[in-house]
């Protein structure tokens, strides 16, 4: 019963984030914001730490010597490293896991996994089996997205590609667009004008891929 509504209350720690978008979070582009590849390595080593804690912990280990043999201080997540750095000193895991700098949805559930388990007895390795299962599923559902916006990255390359096209076209069929563009007051003027609005619209539709990007 008491590892059942830990796995329940685990879940709803990863599947419902405790932070704000980053969008919010970080309004400027400071060094210390992880890329998206560093992110990506980051979620992956998390979630290989957590299913080889569960294995170390199946096994018979304790908790605190499962955490050191199941990851080490110079993984990719600092989470991670401040954990392992607690639990060979006898230190508090769990804070070091919900360490405010960085510490990530999945490694907050560990930590609430962690002081349940310690409060009442319960063992650690069916919440964490399922706290990785929740996880990997969630990556999956990331990837979908990631792949799903090639799509709409692709849409907005097509359209901003159509005027140079048009005009491709008008001069193939003999109308001569390029003269009237270049070398008319109406024509600068409407060049000027399309040449501002394809900025403008290349740069919002990839603000708005990026900005999803982010979010993922």
């Amino acid at each position: 019963m008491v590892t059942a509504a830990l796995v329940a209350a685990a879940l709803v720690l990863v599947l419902l984030p405790g932070r704000p978008p980053a969008r919010h979070r970080r309004r400027s582009w400071a060094p210390s914001v992880p890329r998206p590849a560093r992110a990506a390595e980051r979620r992956r080593a998390e979630l290989e730490w957590v299913e080889a804690l569960a294995a170390e912990t199946r096994a018979g280990r304790d908790p605190a010597s499962a955490v050191v043999a199941a990851g080490s201080e110079s993984m990719p997540s600092p989470a991670i490293a401040r954990a392992v750095a607690a639990a060979g000193g006898g230190g508090d895991v769990a804070a070091a896991l919900r360490s405010p700098d960085g510490a990530s949805d999945l490694m907050r559930a560990v930590a609430a996994c962690w002081e349940v388990a310690h409060g009442s007895g319960a063992g650690l390795s069916a919440s964490l089996a399922a706290l990785a299962d929740a996880g990997r599923e969630s990556e999956r559902v990331r990837r979908d997205l990631r792949a799903g916006l090639a799509e709409p990255r692709a849409t907005a390359v097509v359209l901003a590609a159509l005027p140079v096209v048009g005009l491709g076209l008008g001069a193939g069929l003999g109308a001569d667009p390029f003269a009237w563009l270049l070398r008319t007051g109406p024509g600068l003027a409407v060049l000027a004008a399309g040449v501002a609005l394809e900025l403008v619209g290349v740069l919002w539709s990839w603000r708005i891929v990026t900005a999803l990007e982010a979010d993922l």
